[in-house]
């Protein structure tokens, strides 16, 4: 009954890219460097956090802008490893289920940046919109963080969710269920106590100028942080409530619709960051600007 898998079955397809003969070779030679030897299918966070390192370095290592989220990615990734496998917190409920969930969920990104490398739709509006980004010059490393963790959030956290609560069996598993909104909820707060690693990560890294003017104060840096982990606990909740849509739904065409009520929404965000790019852009030479645009940024989304 219920069949949602990392394969995305349930995704609004949109038109793929028509590559021509010509490019084919060239993107089969990238993905084959970036994606070599790189475990698709992580079973665990421990996997997970190698997949998002190496194919974090061999993009920095072409400049390529799809570096920005994996390394961001693997930040909270390694922090989540630190948490449930390498004993630092105790706080989590179901350690081994978190760690399951941040293979699969991990996989679903892997299997968007193979798309991307091959030139081809992801079937996902905002991993679409966040890729096409990648050739719009100008384009802060900040804004880039955020298109990933739009469409990785606001579309595949759910679907992952769903699936490891089905490999264990827990779909009418009240208390199992509350356990895992528990741990769930817990990872805002690593997301909180990570935010001084990405901003430098974006700043010294990536020579971000919104990351930058984000932390030249320690006023401006509460501030702006505080308002980008609004919306991702909004975005979190809202993920939670897709779940139990999914969860609920007997009939595979109902479960079809929960997804792409899930795809419209991402796909809003990321139009929303998108058009906002050269907004944001804009704002660089002033703190207060970049403040305000943070806050607006949060709202609207």
């Amino acid at each position: 009954m219920n069949t949602l898998t990392s394969e995305r079955p349930l995704a609004m397809m949109s038109k793929q890219t028509r590559s021509s003969a010509a490019c084919r070779p060239a993107m089969d030679t990238a993905r084959h460097a970036v994606l070599e030897g790189v475990t698709m299918k992580p079973v665990n966070v421990a996997e997970a956090l190698v997949a998002l390192q190496t194919v974090a370095a061999r993009l920095r290592e072409k400049n390529d802008p799809r570096a920005v989220f994996p390394d961001v990615y693997a930040v909270i990734t390694r922090r989540v490893k630190e948490a449930v496998i390498d004993g630092t917190d105790d706080r989590f409920l179901e350690p081994a289920w978190i760690s399951r969930l941040a293979g699969i969920f991990c996989e679903y990104y892997l299997k968007a940046l193979a798309a991307s490398l091959d030139g081809r739709s992801t079937g996902v509006e905002a991993w679409d919109v966040a890729f096409q980004c990648n050739s719009a010059r100008g384009t802060a490393a900040a804004v880039h963080a955020l298109l990933g963790i739009n469409a990785h959030i606001n579309y595949d956290l759910a679907l992952g969710l769903y699936q490891n609560i089905v490999q264990h069996g827990a779909e009418q598993d009240a208390r199992l269920l509350a356990r895992y909104r528990h741990d769930h909820d817990l990872v805002n707060e690593i997301l909180a106590a990570a935010m001084p690693e990405i901003f430098a990560i974006l700043s010294e890294r990536y020579g971000c100028p919104l990351a930058r003017i984000a932390t030249v104060t320690r006023d401006v840096q509460r501030t702006v942080s505080s308002a980008v982990l609004f919306m991702l606990k909004m975005w979190r909740d809202r993920v939670w409530d897709d779940l139990l849509s999914l969860l609920a739904q007997k009939r595979e065409a109902d479960r079809r619709a929960v997804v792409a009520r899930m795809n419209q929404h991402a796909g809003k965000v990321a139009r929303t960051f998108s058009a906002g790019n050269g907004a944001l852009r804009a704002v660089v030479p002033g703190a207060a600007g970049l403040r305000s645009a943070a806050l607006t940024l949060a709202m609207a989304a």
